[in-house]
C-alpha cells in the first residue's frame, strides 16, 4: 500500500482549489449554511482579516490562467493589456463567479482601478470596493488615509451582513491569520494547533 505524504495531499488540494475556475468550494461553503456570505478579491493588499470578521469567505480571484478563453473579455480591453483583468472580465461574464456576493480591487495599477468601475457598472447588484492604500507612509498622512479606508471597509463589510463588525471579531480574525502568517515563515515555532482549521477554505 502506497501512503501519500501529508506535503503532498497539501500541493494537490491547493491545486484544485485553484485549478476550480466554476468555485465550486465556494458554492458548497455557502450551502452548508444558508445566509453565508463570499466576498471575491484581487489577493494584493487587501485586508482579509475585516472579510473574515464579518464571517464573510475571503475568495482569492486571479484570474483564469491558461484554462480559458478570453472572449468576452477582448470587448472591454485591449488585447495588448495584462490577461488578468481580461480572464477576470471573462469569469464574471461567463457566470463562474456568481456565487460571489462581492468584489475588492486592491490598488495594484490602473487597469485594475478601472476594472473596478466596469464590475458596478456590469454587477449592480453585488458589493464592488476599490480599496485605495496610501502612497505616504507617515502616521499624520498616509495612516490617517489608511485608517479611514478600514473604517468606510469595515462599515460596507457590517451593512452587508446586517450588523457592524465588532471590536472583539476583528481582534480575534487579526489572530487567525497572524498564526497562519506565523505557520508559514517560521512553521517550527507555531503551536501544534493550527489557526487554518478556523480559516475559511478560499482559493489562494
Amino acid at each position: 500500500m502506497v501512503t501519500i505524504p501529508p506535503v503532498t495531499r497539501i500541493v494537490e488540494r491547493c491545486q484544485a482549489l485553484f485549478d476550480d475556475l466554476d468555485l465550486n468550494v465556494v458554492k458548497e461553503w455557502k450551502a452548508a449554511v444558508p445566509g453565508r456570505k463570499a466576498i471575491g478579491y484581487m489577493p494584493v493588499y487587501v485586508p482579509r482579516e475585516l472579510v473574515h470578521a464579518a464571517g464573510m469567505l475571503p475568495v482569492g480571484i486571479l484570474g483564469g490562467g491558461d484554462q480559458l478563453e478570453v472572449i468576452q473579455g477582448d470587448a472591454y480591453y485591449q488585447s495588448y493589456i495584462c490577461r488578468i483583468p481580461r480572464s477576470t472580465i471573462e469569469l464574471g461574464l461567463t457566470g463562474r463567479l456568481d456565487c460571489l456576493d462581492g468584489m475588492m480591487f486592491p490598488s495594484i495599477c490602473d487597469v485594475i482601478r478601472n476594472l473596478s468601475g466596469m464590475w458596478q457598472i456590469l454587477f449592480k447588484d453585488k458589493y464592488v470596493k476599490y480599496f485605495d492604500v496610501p502612497q505616504n507612509y507617515e502616521d499624520s498622512i498616509g495612516g490617517t488615509f489608511y485608517i479611514s479606508e478600514l473604517e468606510i471597509l469595515r462599515d460596507d463589510l457590517g451593512k452587508l451582513r446586517g450588523k457592524p463588525i465588532t471590536d472583539a471579531e476583528i481582534n480575534a480574525s487579526i489572530r487567525v491569520y497572524n498564526e497562519n502568517r506565523l505557520r508559514r515563515s517560521r512553521p517550527w515555532s507555531a503551536r501544534s494547533g493550527t489557526a487554518s482549521s478556523r480559516l475559511p477554505r478560499s482559493r489562494h
